[in-house]
């Protein structure tokens, strides 16, 4: 059995031209949603601003607050016992959520190309396999080299499973389509040994099952982990008052409803850090599409100098150069200035910080004669 193959492949003069060709419409389009992505991320609803101004509401008594945004911090509870069928006895859990991995063949590559002299090039591709636990095991025929390689089909896969219905203190909420922690790792000891026909020991917080050992496992090997939120967990929701219910507030036309473990100050610190997270990844991939963009829109230059794989070489290099700050230039100027867009408070003041330093730049300019 092969665990390693390497292909080699020689691209013409005139089909790398072509290529470069082909990839400036497709860099103009990066560069210039690199600028959309960017807007938009600055223009998304801070939802731990929206948390902050919600009416605190008490969990033992439905409030007359019909229409207002209010947040309850209190024990979540269901009358309903929630299980999963092949691991865990129906039990006090609003929410379970089934982790399986399996022991399967991974792909990984890697290329090296050569410029040659006359503006071909040859790619030397290598393609590694080898097995590791994985939560999505990818099937034979999406590998390069399938044969030896074929990965079982997954016997349990990961799940979600949730209560219809729960309450926090004496409010109602929809669980259904609400994103919650289930942080609490539940004991493998407490889960049944059987699922899907497959028996599973005990292994460290995972249940482990196949015809090999958790230290020594076998190609096809599961294993199993649970995280719950309990019934009881405090828990800090946000929605919109209906009766005693909890229902998706409308922001800007999105609705939103949260449930987060923790007290209320808590749960609004997750949401910040959650804005902040989300927001630096995006304005990152802004920057690196806006970079691309740039990159593949100046590819042809050097793609034709690569007749001579030095200039080749040397364009690339000043390429990257120029390209670079020059992205990182007009990433963060769109940044400040869709800032400033998207805040009116900040807007005003930046106006009036630039009107103010006219007028002083005005009176001291000496007057003419």
């Amino acid at each position: 059995m092969a665990d390693q193959s390497t292909e080699t492949t020689h691209t013409r003069f005139g089909q790398n031209i072509l290529r470069s060709l082909v990839g400036i419409p497709i860099g103009v389009l990066l560069f210039f949603a690199s600028f959309v992505v960017l807007w938009m991320t600055e223009g998304r609803t801070d939802w731990s601003r929206v948390a902050s101004q919600t009416v605190v509401t008490s969990p033992d008594r439905a409030t007359a607050a019909d229409g207002r945004a209010v947040s309850v911090t209190g024990p979540v509870t269901s009358t309903e016992a929630l299980g999963d069928p092949d691991f865990v006895r129906p039990g006090p859990f609003v929410a379970l959520h089934r982790e399986v991995e399996q022991f399967a063949w991974v792909e990984h590559s890697s290329s090296n190309n050569r410029s040659n002299t006359g503006g071909s090039t040859t790619t030397q591709t290598t393609y590694t396999y080898a097995t590791a636990w994985t939560a999505n095991p990818q099937p034979a025929s999406g590998f390069r080299l399938p044969a030896g390689h074929e990965n079982p089909p997954m016997a349990v896969r990961s799940a979600r499973f949730v209560v219809p219905r729960a309450a926090v203190g004496v409010w109602n909420v929809d669980l259904t389509h609400v994103e919650f922690n289930a942080s609490d790792t539940l004991p493998p000891t407490t889960l049944q040994r059987t699922g899907r026909g497959v028996a599973f020991v005990p292994a460290g917080d995972r249940l482990f099952g196949g015809t090999g050992t958790p230290d020594a496992p076998h190609l096809g090997d599961l294993r199993v982990r649970f995280r719950a939120l309990r019934s009881g967990t405090v828990v800090t929701a946000f929605g919109q008052a209906a009766g005693a219910n909890l229902v998706p507030l409308q922001v800007g036309g999105a609705p939103w409803l949260r449930v987060i473990s923790g007290d209320r100050p808590q749960a609004i610190q997750a949401l910040a850090a959650e804005y902040t997270a989300t927001g630096w990844i995006s304005r990152v991939i802004g920057f690196v599409m806006m970079w691309i963009g740039m990159l593949m829109f100046l590819g042809p230059v050097s793609t034709f100098l690569n007749v001579l794989p030095m200039l080749g070489s040397a364009s690339r290099f000043v390429t990257v150069l120029i390209t670079f700050p020059l992205a990182l230039v007009l990433t963060v100027a769109t940044i400040v200035v869709a800032m400033l867009a998207h805040s009116v408070v900040a807007l005003v003041v930046t106006i009036a910080v630039l009107l103010g330093l006219f007028v002083v730049l005005a009176r001291r300019r000496p007057s003419a004669g």
